[in-house]
């Protein structure tokens, strides 16, 4: 059976047989027209195999009511992908539209195993988070081939694996100490999985 992928704040991006959701309607790329401020969404409960949310929560009032509403669509067993600003990034200020940047920690609230747990009123497994320094490199999978390609100069690609190795060492040190030396971060990329008994 086909998977069924949403797309959500897609903007001018198309996934491969997903629906593309955003606020306003463009030819070619959104098949859903909804404020994302917005809840609920127009999708059934438990209704959703996978969703791409790509730097769009820091456009959004109650970030973690997006994220609950999230889960309610989510089958049991499927997956979250997003990516936000960091907060050491140049762009998580300068952009008129941001309202809030984002730290390595901002989403343990939704494991319950986290001691804020009590803020959010579902449960997700992280089944991958990442600081990354360079949005356009290194990408992979489904990011990569239909969001943002590769787009970094080929002298520069073992300085940023370099960071980006650093940065995983201690990603809490990173943040306290020396993230503006290097210009700041640009993303965190969070994956969450619906755990198969739904809570």
């Amino acid at each position: 059976m086909d998977k069924k992928i949403l797309n959500i704040g897609c903007g001018t991006t198309r996934i491969p047989d997903s629906i593309g959701v955003d606020r306003t309607f463009i030819d070619g790329f959104v098949d859903v027209v909804h404020d994302l401020n917005m809840v609920p969404y127009p999708f059934e409960n438990s209704s959703i195999d996978e969703i791409h949310m790509y730097h769009v929560l820091e456009h959004l009032d109650e970030p973690i009511k997006k994220i609950e509403e999230m889960h309610r669509i989510l089958k049991a067993g499927g997956i979250l992908y997003i990516r936000v600003p960091h907060f050491s990034s140049m762009g998580a200020f300068t952009d008129l539209t941001h309202i809030r940047p984002f730290g390595y920690s901002s989403f343990d609230i939704f494991n319950n195993s986290d001691y804020k747990h009590y803020y959010a009123n579902v449960n997700f497994k992280i089944v991958h988070k990442e600081i990354k320094y360079f949005g356009l490199y290194p990408n992979g999978g489904i990011y990569e081939k239909y969001i943002h390609r590769n787009r970094c100069n080929i002298f520069l690609r073992p300085i940023i694996r370099t960071i980006n190795f650093f940065i995983k060492v201690s990603p809490t040190f990173f943040e306290r100490i020396w993230c503006y030396w290097v210009g700041g971060a640009m993303e965190i990329v969070i994956n969450f999985k619906k755990e198969e008994d739904g809570q």
